[in-house]
């Protein structure tokens, strides 16, 4: 059996960091380290040695208990900046590959079949209208295809979670 030819082509190796990425990737590494991991891991070993001495944990196996408290601590100090250093990248370097990533969208690339591009863009439909956002936090909507709503699914009202209200008495 033979490949189709209009298939899409498989996806392209990641490309290299440039010079702004690793440097905000290595910010956010060194105010991890120094804002989260540090303080909570060790909060987290005078914590488990304070709790040993009140007898509140056996101290048998010491230094493995403190060991794993601090390497605890440590990793969710790493894990809770995450989200923060999301939006730094996103603030700072919107529009760089890694930004891209973040957000999920596919990084635009000029290339030399650029009006070849164009125009098999213009012949498939878009399931998404793009637009340039300044919040970092702000969702992402995707309108389906088609456009034209169907009137019974469209929501009367909102109750007091949020939710939407829906007619079924159509």
């Amino acid at each position: 059996m033979s490949r189709a030819t209009d298939q899409p082509s498989p996806p392209t190796p990641p490309t290299q960091l440039d010079n702004d990425e690793k440097r905000i990737l290595a910010e956010c590494e060194r105010e991890s380290l120094i804002y989260r991991s540090i303080p909570l891991g060790l909060t987290a070993f005078f914590a488990t040695q304070y709790a040993m001495s009140r007898n509140l944990i056996k101290p048998q196996g010491r230094w493995i208990k403190l060991g794993a408290s601090l390497f605890t601590g440590y990793l969710l100090g790493k894990i809770s900046y995450a989200p923060t250093c999301r939006n730094k990248i996103l603030t700072q370097i919107p529009n760089s590959n890694l930004a891209y990533a973040i957000r999920g969208v596919e990084a635009r690339h000029e290339s030399v079949n650029s009006d070849e591009q164009q125009q098999q863009q213009q012949q498939q439909p878009q399931s998404y209208m793009s637009r340039k956002s300044k919040d970092p936090s702000e969702a992402v909507v995707f309108v389906p295809d088609p456009v034209e709503f169907d009137t019974h699914t469209l929501p009367v009202g909102v109750n007091q979670y949020g939710d939407p209200i829906y007619d079924t008495t159509k």
